[in-house]
């Protein structure tokens, strides 16, 4: 989401997270066969509930959306379209189901996804990154206290619980988008590169997408926009792993194989 919160600044096109907008009611319906036993006991009391989990990721899918009311969605090119928008999305049909009871069932296939960018008049840009180092992030993270959806209450269990349940389903992600990799509709980005050299990579995603960029607001090292660089880790993954949660990890990682790209 960093990246899409940079290009709606930058371009001033507004982001929509998720395909579609989804109420809370149908959200929660979705969420009723509850939390992994694995997660469940790891979370903090002050975790959200379900029912507040739902409530919020609701919130997030409204924004922007330029047919709320009938909950319908408009895009660029599309039938009745209005006004341009970036669509940000995590490629898994249910993303609040993923962290719940995380399973490779809720990976979005790639050449649905490219099919649907495609019926909306959208262009598709893949950013990826390191499985490991996506790990490693997303351990600290849910153990910060600064998700507004889950909240873990150690990093030694949030390291626990992502490597022995998310970070399979997100290398069998990345493994999946592999076999589009060479499709001329697809931009891959490599979230390296993109913090080393976020100007010329993001020229490329407005090229790529069609929007309008000026280069005097470019920015020319992460440092530059702080959301770029907050997610990372004081810690290396190494760091932060047990040694045989470190096989693991190399295990997924070499299964999954960088996609590639920029």
């Amino acid at each position: 989401m960093f990246l899409s919160r940079y290009l709606e600044k930058l371009t001033k096109t507004p982001v929509c997270f998720g395909l579609e907008k989804k109420s809370e009611p149908a959200l929660l319906s979705e969420l009723l066969i509850g939390w992994h036993p694995d997660v469940a006991e790891v979370l903090r009391p002050r975790s959200p509930s379900l029912q507040m989990m739902a409530k919020r990721f609701s919130q997030m899918l409204s924004g922007n959306r330029v047919d709320v009311a009938n909950n319908v969605t408009r895009y660029p090119r599309s039938a009745a379209a209005s006004v341009p928008h970036i669509v940000s999305d995590h490629g898994l049909t249910n993303f609040l189901r993923f962290l719940t009871q995380p399973s490779v069932s809720e990976i979005q296939g790639p050449k649905q996804l490219i099919s649907w960018a495609e019926h909306h008049g959208l262009a598709l840009v893949y950013l990826h990154r390191d499985l490991r180092e996506i790990a490693n992030s997303l351990t600290h993270f849910i153990a910060s206290g600064k998700s507004f959806l889950i909240d873990i209450d150690t990093v030694t269990n949030a390291a626990k619980v992502v490597v022995d349940l998310y970070a399979p389903v997100l290398a069998q992600q990345m493994h999946q988008w592999r076999a589009v990799a060479n499709d001329a509709r697809v931009l891959p980005i490599a979230y390296d590169g993109l913090i080393n050299h976020p100007a010329k990579l993001v020229r490329a995603i407005c090229k790529h997408g069609n929007l309008p960029i000026e280069d005097e607001h470019l920015i020319e090292t992460a440092n530059d926009y702080r959301s770029w660089t907050f997610r990372s880790s004081k810690k290396t993954w190494q760091q932060t792993f047990s040694a045989e949660q470190q096989r693991q990890l190399m295990v997924l990682y070499k299964n999954a194989a960088p996609v590639i790209g920029n």
